[in-house]
């Protein structure tokens, strides 16, 4: 039958292109709020363009036939396989053709990409949600308040008289809360309530879940037998858009629309009346056994828990589990057992702390895995005093330079590594006594530094012993402790370095590159004295031995002339005649070695001879005739 309630058709198409138009806009040109209405918009489109395609349907006649397509398929062959594949083949194209798309497939169709696209929207929308700067303006807050009012009209008309389930109004139920709610965000954060941007949480938690309810209606009316044309539902209609009402839902409503199109009739059944005769009554069991179990606590291992009766501080009960009177007869408050913290006492140049925060997990990277020798270290490893390191302070200490009184300054990375006591009176302390005991600690650090440098100067300081001021620092810091009823135990105060600023390292390396330097020319000169002295000994030792070398050589030819003289001499005694004429031998011997003579026998006979004054060659066999 048809449904009296059913709007013109060209009234759907033009809201479903208005809501198509608004969310393209809306994703191109809109910011994070007005794309969070842009998708309602589109599940709204997806729900009208679903409607159109099942009206079509629905108004088809009682004698309406799908369309078939008559063929007419030649003689089967005789070979028996081949006959059974052209039979299987045009069975399958018989049922091709017999498919209603329209009817059966392109509701489906558009339902699922419109949900599905929602849907991915949604998902990217949630996770710009984390990231969003909390940016809203004016006018954007008044687009969206004042779409309120057309997407008002437009549930209005959409109203349904008859219901058998969700109607058209429920395509514009959640654009209108969207655009409500987001134009409210956006005049909010305008003001300067960034928090109020999490108002599109919700929002788009409900967009998300109407779009996988539209998918699984798809797919259920998929592989759900075929009912009659007038009987058939858009699955883009949800129930989830439907409840979003100020009136409480009802269920006869949702009675009627089951056993209109399932046939279950839940007014005769036991099981649903009882239902909801107990429902009360489970509902305040419920309620009061969850009161009850607020009077059992579990506290871990790591935790004390003071109870507390009415406000009024009880026993401190150890870990495990405990029972006391329910809230908020009696209440818990945690303390820690056994914690130890490591705090660096340094002060915080910025508002939000985030120097301190760092701090605080700057150890935390040490455990992940050891650097190599020579690589960079990391902040919390490179304890060089040439860079400032974020643990670390500047004092001011006393100096005298000169005859002149001044002042000097030094970095100190001290750290205070405590816990809160283990007794029960510490726990009552440390819960009542200090809100925030890091900061009562670095206060009082910082004041019992200031304290100690005030009268102590830079050699002094560098040369005092480190353990003998670990131990007072630590039993002044336990005393002043003690004295604020903290509850706190200082257990070691941990002195990292203590030395001049880092902007004092560049004129303490120029001084160790002088000093260096000077060393070296030093050392270079030495060596080239030593050099040049071991050339000028080496050379004054082969002059005096060349001398030495040349005066026995004179001394031996002097000697050698003498006795030669001393020898001819006595020859020339002894045979006057002998001695000429051997000298005259000798000297003749030695002008013939230098001549060339041409001997001539006299005995050759004969009143011709010849004379063959032709050279010869040396070591040649021929000779003179």
């Amino acid at each position: 039958m048809k449904n009296v309630a059913e709007k013109p058709v060209w009234l759907v198409q033009l809201v479903a292109g208005l809501f198509v138009l608004a969310a393209g806009l809306g994703f191109g040109l809109g910011d994070f709020a007005v794309q969070v209405v842009a998708v309602t918009l589109l599940l709204g489109a997806t729900g009208l363009c679903n409607e159109l395609v099942v009206r079509q349907v629905r108004h088809r006649p009682s004698t309406w036939v799908r369309p078939f397509r008559a063929m007419v398929y030649p003689r089967l062959p005789a070979h028996p396989m081949i006959a059974r594949a052209l039979t299987h083949a045009r069975e399958l194209r018989r049922r091709f053709d017999a498919i209603d798309w329209i009817a059966d497939w392109l509701p489906g169709f558009l339902a699922l990409i419109g949900s599905a696209l929602a849907l991915w929207l949604t998902t990217g929308l949630v996770h710009k949600l984390v990231g969003d700067d909390g940016s809203a303006s004016v006018p954007t807050a008044a687009v969206l308040l004042g779409a309120t009012i057309p997407l008002l009209i437009v549930q209005r008309l959409f109203v349904a008289d008859e219901a058998r389930g969700p109607s058209l109004d429920a395509t514009a139920r959640l654009a209108l809360l969207a655009s409500l709610v987001m134009g409210a965000a956006s005049l909010f954060g305008a003001l300067g309530y960034t928090w109020t941007q999490w108002f599109a949480l919700p929002v788009l938690i409900v967009a998300g879940v109407v779009a996988v309810e539209v998918m699984a209606r798809t797919c259920a009316a998929w592989f759900s037998p075929p009912v009659a044309f007038t009987q058939r539902r858009a699955s883009a209609l949800t129930w989830t858009a439907s409840l979003l009402r100020l009136q409480r839902p009802r269920l006869d409503r949702a009675s009627a629309w089951l056993t209109s199109a399932y046939g279950i009739d839940l007014s005769r059944s036991w099981v649903a009346a009882f239902a909801v005769r107990a429902t009360l009554p489970v509902v305040g069991a419920l309620g009061i056994v969850a009161w009850l179990a607020s009077g059992v606590s579990i506290v871990r291992v790591d935790e004390r828990a003071i109870v507390e009766h009415l406000g009024a501080p009880g026993e401190v009960v150890g870990p495990g589990m405990h029972v006391h009177a329910p809230w908020p007869l009696a209440t818990i408050r945690r303390v820690e057992l056994g914690v130890v913290h490591e705090l660096p006492i340094v002060f915080s140049q910025s508002a939000d702390g985030q120097l301190l925060a760092e701090l605080a997990t700057a150890g935390q990277a040490d455990a992940a895995g050891a650097t190599s020798a020579e690589a960079i270290p990391d902040p919390p490893a490179d304890r060089l005093w040439d860079g400032s390191h974020p643990g670390e302070a500047s004092y001011l200490i006393a100096s005298s330079s000169g005859g002149r009184e001044g002042f000097q300054i030094v970095n100190v990375d001290l750290r205070v590594v405590y816990r809160v006591d283990s007794t029960d009176q510490a726990a009552l302390a440390s819960a009542y006594g200090a809100f925030e005991p890091a900061s009562l600690i670095r206060a009082s650090a910082g004041r019992l530094l200031v304290s100690h440098f005030a009268i102590s100067t830079l050699d002094g300081i560098l040369g005092e012993s480190r353990s003998a001021f670990v131990d007072r620092f630590r039993r002044d810091l336990q005393h002043d402790m003690d004295a604020y009823h903290a509850g706190i135990a200082v257990l070691a105060v941990v002195v990292e370095a203590i030395h001049p600023p880092a902007g004092a390292a560049r004129a303490y390396h120029n001084v160790q590159a002088t000093e260096i330097q000077a060393d070296t020319m030093r050392f270079q000169s030495r060596a080239h004295a030593v050099a040049v002295n071991s050339a000028a000994t080496e050379e004054a030792i082969q002059n005096v031995n060349q001398s030495r070398a040349t005066a026995a050589e004179a001394l031996a030819a002097a000697n050698a002339t003498r006795i030669t003289f001393g020898a001819e001499a006595r020859s020339q005694v002894a045979g006057p005649n002998v001695f000429l004429f051997e000298s005259w031998l000798s000297h003749l011997r030695d002008d013939l070695s230098k001549a060339r003579v041409t001997i001539v026998d006299h005995r050759l006979e004969g009143a011709t001879s010849t004379l063959d004054l032709r050279a010869v060659a040396p070591g040649s066999s021929g000779g003179y005739p």
